[in-house]
């Protein structure tokens, strides 16, 4: 009975919200929604992130260009020595159900993932050695060594957001969905999600009353029923991705509007050193080879730019651009001097021909580019200036073993995008802790801990600099495009704007009609 009372709910809100394209005003917000989100536990995997972030709060919240603003806290202190950070909690908030958000119930969350293993894949989790809550309003963190990441990384959505201890079972499990955001769950299901506005909330309420999210998992579809005005909102990396194809038709479509945010991950290229790609001339002539320039126009239809960096250039901490630069004729002399022979396309030395292995995933993550179509212009590329390149598309459950235990000689790599950036993906990427890691040498993991324990912000840009110039040094990788970040809405939605990270969803100031 619960379920069709509810069915009946979000038909008639759907109905009231199509008829704003004629001239009315709705409080419903209609989200497209590539799966479903899953169980919205703010300490575990499964949630979808704009769910999580729609729900719960962080003590720190990451803003524009990588700003840290408060959050639940409304301030912070670092004692002199970087190993103590103190928290003053903002007065007079709760939960949804009531419950006070006060340094005991902060200690409750933290205590759910400090030093858990499951977390270790961001170093907070680890440098934290002791969560204290000396008075109501005060939580201070003891570092085993100064981490001056360690409030960026407090911004992030899993697993640092805080949930009702009083909605947990007795032993502690995940129950319900509870939070301190400006959104509260009605409904979660396959088909979709309901939320509604958190009437006392503590910051400014939303004008939106109610945002329905309609899970359609075909891309098309969801542009097709953005279109229709059967939905008001797609786009995000993890929302209802927008391809390339579908921006381009987006923009030629009349009632709807197109919206990119500057880029905030990067598609890169790396090698496995214990193969033919162990040589750094090789490396050098795939770097060389591959017209990066081209492939963001051909392949992304100008919605991607060419990489010159590990992290796009909004990324803190970003660097420089690196000395990356398509020259055809310069890999050619490299393979030559190097002693690879060209008598026929495929150039062999010691009369073993130079062939690599170019490890991709069988199909596009939902909404994103197909990586055989890039694996395919790459391996043109370098079939030009005779590397032979042996395509393997394996399913993604075995692509990520595979990668794991090093069964290729090429594959693509991402960074993991704001806010984790540039901390949580230079240990991904350039340390053996990592499972599956980019490019890891004993200087380079040395250069890590300094960009990561740098004592100031001049020492830490400084520090990420050398990293970047040292992995560019050994050819570690080819950075090949910064991967768009695309959002589309109707007409009918004002005052929305392409969120700083695409693991929020900021509708403060949105309304529909």
């Amino acid at each position: 009975m619960l379920a069709a009372v509810l069915a009946a709910s979000i038909g008639l809100t759907t109905a009231c919200s199509a008829d704003s394209g004629g001239g009315t005003t709705s409080t419903t917000l209609r989200i497209g929604l590539g799966t479903e989100s899953g169980a919205l536990d703010p300490h575990a995997f499964t949630g979808n992130f704009l769910l999580l972030d729609a729900i719960y709060e962080p003590l720190v919240s990451y803003g524009e260009d990588g700003q840290l603003e408060p959050g639940l806290a409304e301030s912070w202190t670092v004692t002199p020595d970087g190993r103590q950070v103190s928290f003053d909690l903002r007065d007079d908030v709760h939960f949804t159900d009531g419950t006070p958000v006060d340094a005991t119930a902060v200690k409750w969350n933290f205590d759910r993932w400090v030093g858990n293993e499951r977390f270790s894949f961001f170093r907070a989790s680890q440098i934290v050695s002791a969560v204290d809550a000396p008075d109501p309003d005060t939580v201070v963190l003891t570092l085993s060594e100064p981490y001056e990441p360690l409030l960026q990384e407090l911004s992030i959505v899993r697993p640092v957001r805080l949930l009702s201890p009083q909605s947990a079972g007795t032993d502690g499990t995940f129950q319900d969905p509870v939070g301190t955001g400006a959104w509260k769950l009605v409904s979660n299901g396959a088909t979709g999600t309901v939320l509604e506005r958190n009437d006392d909330y503590w910051g400014p309420k939303p004008s939106l009353e109610r945002l329905e999210f309609k899970v359609i998992p075909d891309s098309q579809a969801r542009v097709d029923a953005l279109t229709n005005g059967e939905i008001d909102l797609i786009g995000g990396a993890y929302l209802a991705p927008i391809t390339p194809v579908e921006a381009q038709s987006l923009r030629e479509r009349a009632g709807v509007r197109l919206l990119t945010g500057a880029a905030d991950v990067s598609i890169l290229l790396g090698f496995n050193p214990e193969g033919p790609a162990g040589d750094r001339a090789v490396r050098e002539a795939v770097s060389r080879a591959i017209d990066t320039e081209a492939l963001a126009t051909a392949l992304f239809l100008g919605h991607a730019e060419p990489a010159r960096r590990v992290f796009p250039p909004n990324v803190p901490d970003s660097g420089t651009n690196l000395p990356v630069a398509f020259d055809r004729a310069a890999a050619e002399e490299v393979l030559d001097a190097a002693g690879y022979l060209r008598e026929g396309e495929i150039r062999t030395r010691d009369g073993e021909p130079l062939s690599l292995r170019l490890l991709i995933p069988a199909a596009p993550a939902e909404g994103q580019l197909d990586p055989r179509t890039m694996a395919a212009a790459i391996a043109a590329a370098l079939q030009e200036v005779g590397i032979g390149v042996e395509l393997v598309p394996v399913d993604a459950a075995a692509y990520y073993d595979e990668r794991a235990e090093g069964r290729y000689d090429l594959t693509f790599f991402e960074t993991l995008g704001a806010p984790y950036d540039p901390s949580s993906s230079i240990v991904s990427l350039f340390t053996n802790g990592a499972r599956a890691p980019l490019w890891v040498t004993p200087t380079i993991e040395d250069l890590v801990d300094k960009a990561l324990f740098a004592a100031d912000p001049a020492a830490r840009a400084e520090s990420y600099q050398n990293l970047y110039e040292a992995v560019a040094a050994d050819t570690g990788f080819v950075p090949l495009v910064y991967r768009p970040r695309l959002w589309a809405v109707r007409d009918e939605v004002n005052g929305f704007a392409v969120p700083p990270t695409d693991v929020d969803l900021e509708l403060t100031g949105v309304t529909v009609g």
